[in-house]
């Protein structure tokens, strides 16, 4: 090919590559489709946004977000809502000198911070795996879910007992009964916000699930 014809290809083409850029400037930007949210992720970012309003409890960097809010909500409701709870129900078979409710007690004191930042004594093996290296991570899952697997069990029995004491003493002076009934509710809504419905204590003669 002789250089005449060979410059002319070139104009040719680079005209043709100037035609096609000006119809995509005249047509606008191409829209990239949207990404579709999963299901999957739909429902994580849901149970995310359940959770987000309790305290989170960062005794450790890579603990689960789910564990370290539950530990929050744990601390809190050991809190002054504690100390009301004990005025309210100091004239009831479940005061807080009462069997039912030292253990109580002693089982929140077990799985909640003393002061919202330490690591809860029940998370002390969970901490050690994370530490570990390497890691291992059939440990760690298993040490979450005891965790959350007692916080269900202390919220169920401590919903019993507020939902028992609501119906029996109907002569409590209104005060007290207005604490009974905001801590119910209380409770009830952390056990929904962490998906714990379900996770109750087996009683005696209770069918074993698995």
């Amino acid at each position: 090919m002789d250089v005449s014809s060979f410059l002319l290809a070139e104009i040719s083409a680079i005209q043709e590559l100037i035609s096609r850029e000006e119809q995509r400037v005249q047509l606008g930007p191409v829209q990239q489709p949207e990404k579709t949210q999963s299901f999957a992720e739909k429902v994580l970012d849901e149970n995310r946004a359940r959770i987000a309003a309790y305290k989170d409890v960062v005794f450790h960097p890579d603990a689960g977000e789910e564990v370290r809010r539950l530990a929050g909500a744990l601390f809190e409701l050991g809190g002054e809502r504690w100390q009301d709870l004990g005025l309210a129900l100091q004239e009831t078979m479940y005061a807080m000198s009462s069997s039912e409710m030292l253990r109580l007690d002693s089982q929140l004191r077990y799985l909640a911070s003393t002061d919202g930042q330490e690591t809860p004594r029940f998370l002390g093996r969970l901490v050690t795996q994370l530490r570990k290296f390497p890691r291992n991570y059939q440990s760690i899952d298993r040490e979450g879910k005891d965790y959350i697997l007692e916080a269900a069990f202390l919220l169920h029995d401590l919903f019993v007992v507020l939902e028992r004491v609501k119906r029996v003493y109907t002569d409590m002076a209104p005060n007290r009964r207005k604490i009974v009934e905001d801590s119910l509710a209380h409770v009830w809504r952390i056990i929904s916000d962490f998906r714990l419905k379900d996770l109750k204590r087996k009683r005696r003669g209770q069918r074993q699930e698995e």
